[in-house]
C-alpha cells in the first residue's frame, strides 16, 4: 500500500516538474505571438521604418532584435528649422533589443505570458549626443506585461536632466511617465501620461516652459481604421517670451504641423513677425470624444483656458464646445489617408492648402452629402472688450454631389441657425488689424498720428454700418454688445428674424461720414503685396 502512494505521489511529482519545466516554452510560443502582432501594428505606422527584425527563442527568455529608422518624410517640412543635434538623432537608425522572460512568474507575482524589458541602441554620432543630456541613464525605459489572455500593460518612461551650454542655452527636462493597458489583439487601450514640465531658455531668444502635463485617453477600433474613444489634456501653465519680436524664423505654422503630423498649420499665418513678447496660458484643457454608429460618425471637442495673456493684453476665460454627427466614416478614412500622404511630402504653405481643399472636394465629398449637423454647442471668451457668445448649428440636407459645384445649389440645401453676441469693440479691433495689414502709411503723412486716423475712420465706418443694420431691425444693440440671430434656410438669410436684401438696402456712404480728424487730413496708404 505505501509503495502504491509513492508511486500515485512520484508520478504526480513528475507531472507537476514536467507542467513546471514546459510552460516557460509553451509561455514562449505565445509571448512571441504577442510580440509578432505588436510589431506588425507598428510597421503600420506613417513615420517608421521597420529595417531588421529577428527573433532567438529559448526555453525560458528569448531575444528579439529591431532595427528602426524614422522615414526621410518625417518632419519633411520642419527639418531645417530644428536644431542640429536633434536632426542627427533623428536620421540615424535606432536598435531595439527586447529581452523576453517567459513564464508564469516573469516580473510579476500574478501568472502572466512574459515580461519584455526593451533596450534601446544608438549610432554612436546619435548616443554621443543624447549621453550630453541624461547622463548615463538611457534616455528611454520601457518596459511590457503580457497576461496570460494576450493582454497586457506597457511602462514608457523619459528621465529628467538639466543641460546647459556655455552659449546660455538650458534645458531642465523634468521626464514623462506613461502607462498604457491594451487589451487582447491590440483592439482598445488606455493610457495615462504625466510630465511634471518643461523649461527652456534659448541664451538670448527668448524662454520656453510648461508645467504640470497630463493626458489621459480610451482608444478602440470599429469597423474602420479611424481610431474612437476619448481623451483629456491639461496643461497647468504655458509660457513662451520672446526677446527679440521681430524674429521671422518663429513659424507658428510649422510648429502646429509638428505636434499635430496633420499638415493644418498651412491655415495658419506663417509669418511672426508681430507677436508680442510674452504669451502665457494657464489651465489650458482639450478634450475630445469620438464615437461609431453603424456607418456614421459622431465627434465632441472642447477647448479652453482660465486665462491668456497676450502681451498687455489679457483673454479667458475661454470655452469652446462643437460637436460632429452624421459624419460619412468612409470619406473620414479617405481623408486621414490623404492627408497623411501629404504629410509626407514637402510641400509648400499654398501647395499643401490647395491639396487639402481639393481632398476636401474629392475624397471627401460624402462628408457633405449624408445630411451632416455640426453644432457649435458653446463659444465663450472673455476679451477685454467685453463677452463674446456665439451658439448655434449648420448642416446640409439633400446635398447632392452635383450641387457642390455650383454655390447657388449648394447654399439652397443649407441650413443654419446662430446666435452671436459680440462687443462692438471687438469688430472694430478685428477690422483695425486687418486694415493695418493691408495698409502702408507713408512716414511722410505723420506716422503714428497717421495710424490712429485711419483707426479712427475705420471705427467711424463700423459704427455707421451698425447703427443701420440696428435702425433696419437686423441687429440689437445693448450696452454696446451687438446680437442677433441669424438663420439660413431655402438660400435665404435672416437676420433677427428679418430676411437680408441686399438690393433694397444699400451700403452706407462712407464718404459723408466726418472727418477722422480735423487737424490732420487722412493719411496717403498704399496696400501691402
Amino acid at each position: 500500500m505505501n509503495k502504491r502512494i509513492v508511486t500515485i505521489v512520484a508520478a504526480l511529482v513528475a507531472v507537476v516538474l514536467l507542467i513546471l519545466l514546459g510552460l516557460p516554452y509553451y509561455l514562449g510560443i505565445k509571448a512571441q505571438q504577442s510580440l509578432d502582432e505588436q510589431r506588425a501594428l507598428l510597421a503600420k505606422n506613417s513615420f517608421l521604418l521597420i529595417e531588421k527584425q529577428s527573433y532567438e527563442r529559448g526555453w525560458f527568455s528569448s531575444t528579439e532584435t529591431i532595427q528602426i529608422r524614422f522615414k526621410p518624410s518625417f518632419f519633411a517640412g520642419v527639418q531645417q528649422q530644428l536644431p542640429d543635434n536633434v536632426r542627427t538623432v533623428l536620421q540615424q537608425p535606432i536598435t531595439l533589443v527586447n529581452h523576453v522572460h517567459h513564464g508564469l512568474f516573469a516580473g510579476s507575482i500574478r501568472p502572466v505570458r512574459a515580461h519584455v524589458e526593451t533596450e534601446l541602441q544608438f549610432t554612436p554620432q546619435a548616443k554621443q549626443i543624447l549621453d550630453r543630456f541624461f547622463g548615463q541613464n538611457a534616455p528611454l525605459k520601457l518596459e511590457n506585461t503580457i497576461n496570460l489572455s494576450g493582454s497586457g500593460q506597457m511602462h514608457v518612461a523619459i528621465p529628467k536632466f538639466n543641460y546647459e551650454e556655455l552659449s546660455g542655452i538650458k534645458i531642465n527636462w523634468q521626464g514623462l511617465d506613461s502607462t498604457i493597458d491594451y487589451a487582447k489583439d491590440f483592439n482598445s487601450y488606455d493610457s495615462h501620461t504625466i510630465s511634471p514640465g518643461l523649461d527652456v531658455i534659448l541664451a538670448t531668444k527668448g524662454h520656453t516652459s510648461y508645467q504640470d502635463l497630463k493626458l489621459n485617453s480610451h482608444t478602440e477600433h470599429g469597423k474602420t481604421s479611424l481610431a474612437l474613444g476619448n481623451s483629456d489634456l491639461s496643461i497647468k501653465n504655458i509660457t513662451f517670451i520672446w526677446n527679440d519680436t521681430s524674429d521671422n524664423s518663429i513659424r507658428l505654422d510649422q510648429l502646429v504641423n509638428l505636434v499635430t503630423n496633420l499638415q493644418i498649420g498651412a491655415f495658419i499665418s506663417p509669418a511672426g513677425s508681430s507677436i508680442p513678447a510674452k504669451i502665457n496660458i494657464q489651465d489650458l484643457k482639450l478634450a475630445t470624444s469620438t464615437q461609431e454608429k453603424d456607418q456614421w460618425i459622431n465627434s465632441n471637442g472642447k477647448f479652453g483656458f482660465a486665462k491668456l495673456e497676450y502681451g498687455n493684453d489679457v483673454y479667458g476665460p475661454l470655452d469652446i464646445d462643437a460637436s460632429a454627427e452624421h459624419l460619412d466614416a468612409a470619406s473620414l478614412v479617405a481623408i486621414n489617408n490623404k492627408i497623411t500622404q501629404l504629410s509626407t511630402q514637402n510641400l509648400n504653405n499654398e501647395q499643401l492648402r490647395a491639396a487639402i481643399v481639393s481632398a476636401v472636394r474629392n475624397e471627401g465629398q460624402g462628408l457633405f452629402t449624408h445630411d451632416p449637423l455640426i453644432k457649435l454647442n458653446s463659444f465663450k471668451l472673455q476679451m477685454p472688450q467685453g463677452l463674446i457668445d456665439i451658439h448655434g448649428s449648420l448642416g446640409f440636407k439633400n446635398l447632392l454631389a452635383s450641387d457642390m459645384q455650383q454655390f447657388g445649389l449648394m447654399l439652397n440645401k443649407t441650413e443654419s441657425e446662430m446666435d452671436f453676441a459680440i462687443p462692438q469693440a471687438v469688430m472694430e479691433n478685428f477690422a483695425i488689424s486687418q486694415a493695418r495689414a493691408f495698409f502702408t502709411v507713408d512716414a511722410s503723412a505723420g506716422g503714428p498720428e497717421a495710424l490712429d486716423d485711419i483707426d479712427q475712420t475705420i471705427r467711424l465706418m463700423i459704427d455707421s454700418a451698425v447703427k443701420s443694420m440696428q435702425t433696419k431691425g437686423y441687429i440689437q444693440v445693448d450696452n454696446g454688445v451687438i446680437k442677433t440671430h441669424l438663420k439660413l434656410m431655402g438660400g435665404k438669410l435672416y437676420l433677427n428674424g428679418k430676411m437680408w436684401n441686399t438690393e433694397s438696402e444699400p451700403e452706407p456712404d462712407y464718404a459723408e461720414l466726418p472727418a477722422a480728424s480735423e487737424t490732420t487730413s487722412v493719411p496717403q496708404a498704399t496696400t501691402n503685396h
